[in-house]
């Protein structure tokens, strides 16, 4: 492979996935430009910082970085956001042969970033799925949510289009099905995306799973076009944020042969390349698919602990072909945690609900070391930035979002719901 002399454009922001990027390509002598703003550009590793249209206003962005491209400027993009991974594969053939073949084809990004072909894909392929509607009208919603039984998930299809900022609701009561039923707007910037995708506009409605509050397995690993599933890991979801629809702030490594080869059976069904997280749910004996990220992931610092530096086998896959790693699996468990989300949760909320026993009986690799989910201590700058970040979130989105959940009456609340839909 050529030396690591290649720069890799580093659209920034606050989060983990592209501060393990810093870490990992920094650390081996990647050049990494930074565009935009967020923690990122206060890296160690950064070598050059550079300003860029808002991400979120594709109008804008998208054209930029097609010229970017074509200009030479931009080679290599780091697929750290969904937004980012779709742009990349909306222009793919303006990139070299070499760095195309890291980029999904854009039927296959499409399929992983719309639930609604992700749900159709797993259908065709014959796997047990939790149970979707895509209802237009709220009749719709109504007669669909009496045939999947409340409670149920009501989320975006996609946060293509609408964006992040609604990450789904837990509807107990046909009340709560009409005030959370609606149509989602079009982020700035979108209005292509959205005339090209028009049903993002309205919501997806999904069988609730009792598991996903505190099991949600992620199959996670990287694909080479060529080699195939060159390094995989197995986790689980233990704690997210917001506490009943949303991403993991402890996630934990754990060993199951049969969960592990079911999933990666899936991914390497559905995508031909690249960073990979599949989400599953525990269903009884069923794994149900709910998710599939092509992308870097919040919890990527897990999978680079355990050996399996996914940021730079994506790099190397932009030269050559990558050889399959030799793994052993880990003898001790291996929690990732969002620090600043996991202490904040327990000095607002008290300490966060056991498991079940069944599920603890489980978990037979405790005790658990503990790392960090959010960027590396021995570039500390980004850290602390990304941390005074939260910091400056609006009530509503952080304390208020922890004391929300109130998981020992859960199942009371959906006992005694109104499950009428007159």
């Amino acid at each position: 492979m050529p030396g690591p002399s290649s720069p890799v454009a580093v659209f920034d922001n606050y989060w983990a996935p592209t501060l393990a990027f810093a870490k990992s390509l920094g650390s081996r002598r990647v050049p990494l430009h930074f565009y935009g703003s967020g923690a990122g550009r206060w890296s160690r590793y950064c070598k050059q910082r550079r300003s860029c249209p808002p991400v979120e206003d594709a109008a804008a962005f998208l054209p930029w970085l097609q010229a970017k491209v074509r200009s030479g400027e931009i080679s290599r993009v780091a697929p750290t956001t969904d937004l980012i991974a779709y742009y990349v594969s909306r222009i793919r053939d303006e990139f070299s042969p070499d760095v195309r073949r890291s980029i999904l084809p854009l039927e296959e990004i499409e399929t992983c970033l719309i639930k609604t072909r992700f749900a159709d894909a797993c259908a065709q392929l014959g796997l047990a799925e939790a149970t979707t509607a895509s209802p237009r009208t709220l009749n719709e919603a109504e007669k669909a949510a009496a045939e999947i039984g409340l409670p149920i998930i009501i989320k975006p299809k996609s946060h293509l289009v609408v964006g992040t900022a609604d990450r789904g609701h837990l509807v107990r009561n046909a009340s709560e099905l009409r005030a959370k039923f609606r149509q989602y707007s079009v982020i700035k910037g979108q209005d292509e995306m959205a005339e090209r995708y028009p049903e993002l506009l309205l919501p997806l409605m999904q069988r609730y799973v009792p598991s996903a509050r505190d099991r949600v397995y992620s199959v996670s690993g990287f694909k080479d076009p060529e080699r195939g599933i060159v390094a995989s890991s197995l986790s689980y979801k233990r704690e997210q944020w917001p506490p009943v629809v949303g991403t993991s702030t402890v996630q934990i490594s754990c060993n199951d042969e049969r969960i592990l080869r079911a999933g990666l059976q899936i991914v390497d069904r559905l995508i031909s390349r690249g960073i990979f997280e599949l989400e599953l749910l525990a269903d009884g004996d069923n794994l149900l698919p709910i998710d599939l990220n092509p992308r870097a992931f919040g919890f990527i610092e897990l999978d680079i602990a355990l050996g399996r530096d996914l940021p730079w086998l994506w790099y190397r896959s932009t030269f050559e072909p990558v050889e399959p790693l030799e793994q052993s699996l880990p003898t001790i468990a291996l929690e990732a945690r969002n620090s600043f989300l996991y202490h904040l949760r327990r000095l607002v909320g008290g300490p966060a609900r056991k498991a079940s026993p069944a599920i603890d009986r489980r978990d037979p690799q405790r005790p658990r070391a503990s790392i960090t989910m959010l960027g590396h201590w021995s570039d500390p700058v980004p850290v602390i930035v990304s941390y005074l970040h939260l910091l400056r979130h609006p009530r509503s989105l952080v304390i208020d979002q922890f004391r929300k959940e109130e998981p020992d009456v859960f199942d009371a609340q959906c006992t005694n719901a109104d499950s009428s839909f007159t």
